[in-house]
């Protein structure tokens, strides 16, 4: 007996499969680019979001087949899987705490999200998918959970800071130095205010990521000139 795709059950499961599985491809591929700018939501966030994302769709594609094939059937089943769609996400929502710039819980988050996409394909009887995507998520979250292989994937990071210093003219090629000689690379300034007495500016660079960023704020304190350095994990 063939599915409605023209497949086996079991090819049409694994066309399934294929499709969570090059969706979350495509989210790791976004979420590395995420992580090298130091964003909260990296890697392992997106490709749950990924999961789920592609998961939702194909229950939302091929999850009411059974139920619109009865004859007399005239009404739209999917408006309940796009209910708990929205409702989930506001529960995801509640899971991500902000404390002092520093935000956790959006893989969490996402993962809720994740879960009730699992729960709407084995409640379309689509149990196979479900299950598979269990798997396929569990050890994503495992592989990726303390970021160790994150930071062997990742090269080079973002370097953002935001300095106050005494408004002389030697200020900025001194900073541009002291940054150079610590290997903080395509270094951009960009002055946000000035005034005769002092001036505020940013500074973005590219550093390797096992580089200590504290190394080089230490090093730019030893400046009596300047007279605040502001770290912005992520940068602007």
């Amino acid at each position: 007996m063939t599915s409605l795709t023209g497949l086996t059950p079991l090819l049409v499961q694994l066309d399934w499969l294929l499709r969570i599985v090059v969706a979350a491809i495509c989210g790791a591929i976004i979420g590395y680019e995420r992580a090298i700018q130091r964003k909260s939501a990296g890697v392992r966030t997106h490709i749950v979001v990924a999961i789920a994302s592609a998961l939702f769709m194909i229950v939302s594609k091929y999850g009411f087949a059974d139920l619109l094939n009865m004859h007399g059937i005239a009404l739209d089943p999917s408006r309940i899987a796009a209910q708990i769609v929205t409702g989930i996400s506001f529960i995801g929502a509640g899971t991500i705490l902000v404390r002092r710039e520093q935000i956790s819980g959006l893989t969490t988050a996402a993962g809720v999200w994740a879960v009730a996409a699992i729960g709407m394909a084995v409640g379309a009887g689509m149990y196979a998918i479900g299950i598979l995507t269990t798997i396929f998520l569990f050890f994503v979250q495992m592989i990726f959970h303390d970021d160790t292989l994150i930071n062997k994937i990742i090269v080079h990071v973002r370097f953002n800071i935001q300095i106050e210093a005494v408004n002389k003219h030697h200020i900025l090629p001194q900073i541009k130095e002291e940054l150079e000689e610590n290997q903080v690379e395509n270094i951009y300034v960009k002055i946000l205010d000035v005034s005769d007495e002092k001036i505020v500016f940013n500074v973005d660079g590219i550093i390797n990521h096992k580089k200590d960023e504290n190394d080089i704020i230490m090093a730019l304190r030893k400046y009596p000139d300047i007279t605040r350095i502001s770290h912005t994990r992520g940068g602007q």
